[in-house]
């Protein structure tokens, strides 16, 4: 027989082996409570940005939920970043909550920014020229997402499984703002967006997303409040696929000014958009296939005020018969549709709670090991 001992030792010799691609898992805990574990454990105000200090490319940062906001971050390297999720099912009703952050330089391709609540949005860009790219961003709430400057390019972003633009209230400025010409590849599904309700003369100042070769699918677009004005899911919109979408009081059309061409529409649905007609555009070179103009989703509880209401009890699921395995690929239209469907908890990161594994083991036979984890 060998002992529990002889397996752990020829575990450990592997974990050495394995040493230089290891990543590491930093934690950021501004709670009154946490206690700092030198290079582990960033406490007090400025925790989350010391561990990025701290970080290497490709490390792990959990952000512990917290009453108490983390402030403003920059990202300068390539880090996957983790807080508890949209709408976790643990103890406590704190999420993670961030002011701002700023994915400024071309290090930080490949970054990962999932289950926070990050209250001011996300800003692309601003530092050394060049292309940032391989961004993932999930599971989070974000009032606005830009693309600051053009000397900054974008490829390979993907947004999904976000509530975007929450409280975005009256504002010239998009819910999703990217550098039409200086993206490409990017992926924008299964989120619920609101737009702002700035208005002039009764119609939409602004759209409610800029982007180009983009691929949009199985979103959600609601507009915040119930009035006769009209309001526009896009401001500017260049040779994009846009398939499987909700736009319920919001228009897939673009206010006075805007840009719509060279774009496909398929299998979406518009209803209510108090525009004079729900029709997807065909002109200036855009095409529309399979798309229901003006054809209740009915959704099961989506309020249209400030923000989405109660996490608890907002519902997007459809219940209308266009909407129910009306997609392109056979499954629903609208966020729980498509491959990755919308999930209002988010992928929660797994803390061990209980670790059993028996003392001896026979040579030759499976070592069983018992764990039980929870979220964060």
């Amino acid at each position: 027989m060998k002992t529990l001992l002889k397996v752990l030792v020829i575990a450990m010799a592997i974990l050495v082996s394995l040493n230089s691609r290891a990543q590491n898992i930093l934690i950021a805990d501004n709670n009154v409570s946490a206690v700092p574990v030198t290079g582990k454990v960033f406490t007090g105000a400025t925790a989350l940005q010391d561990a990025i200090a701290a970080a290497v490319d490709d490390d792990i940062i959990q952000v512990i939920r917290s009453a108490v906001n983390y402030g403003t971050i920059t990202i300068d390297k390539r880090l996957n970043i983790f807080g508890i999720g949209l709408n976790p099912d643990t103890e406590g009703g704190s999420l993670s909550p961030v002011t701002q952050i700023d994915i400024t330089e071309p290090t930080a391709t490949g970054t990962r920014i999932s289950g926070l609540s990050i209250g001011t949005g996300i800003f692309l860009g601003g530092g050394v020229a060049g292309a940032l790219n391989n961004i993932l961003i999930e599971n989070s709430w974000v009032r606005r997402l830009q693309h600051v400057v053009n000397t900054t390019t974008l490829t390979n972003l993907v947004i999904r499984n976000c509530i975007m633009g929450y409280n975005v209230g009256a504002t010239t400025e998009e819910t999703i703002d990217l550098l039409n010409g200086f993206v490409a590849n990017v992926v924008i599904a299964n989120n619920v967006i609101y737009g702002s309700t700035d208005n002039f003369n009764g119609i939409g100042r602004e759209g409610g997303i800029t982007t180009s070769l983009s691929t949009i699918e199985n979103n959600l677009f609601v507009h915040r409040r119930v009035t006769t004005f009209q309001w526009f899911a896009f401001e500017e919109l260049r040779n994009c696929t846009v398939k499987n979408n909700i736009f319920y009081r919001y228009s897939p059309r673009i206010p006075s000014g805007g840009a719509l061409s060279g774009n496909t529409f398929e299998n979406n649905i518009a209803y209510d958009t108090n525009v004079s007609s729900d029709t997807f555009s065909t002109d200036s070179g855009n095409t529309s296939v399979g798309n229901h103009e003006a054809v209740n989703p009915v959704l099961a509880n989506v309020p249209n005020e400030d923000n989405t209401g109660s996490i608890t009890t907002f519902d997007p699921t459809v219940s209308g018969t266009e909407a129910v395995n009306g997609g392109t690929d056979g499954n629903d239209i609208g966020v729980f549709g498509g491959p990755i469907p919308f999930s209002k908890e988010g992928t929660l990161i797994p803390t061990i709670q209980v670790l059993d594994v028996p003392s001896m083991v026979i040579e030759g036979n499976t070592l069983n090991v018992h764990i039980e984890a929870k979220g964060n």
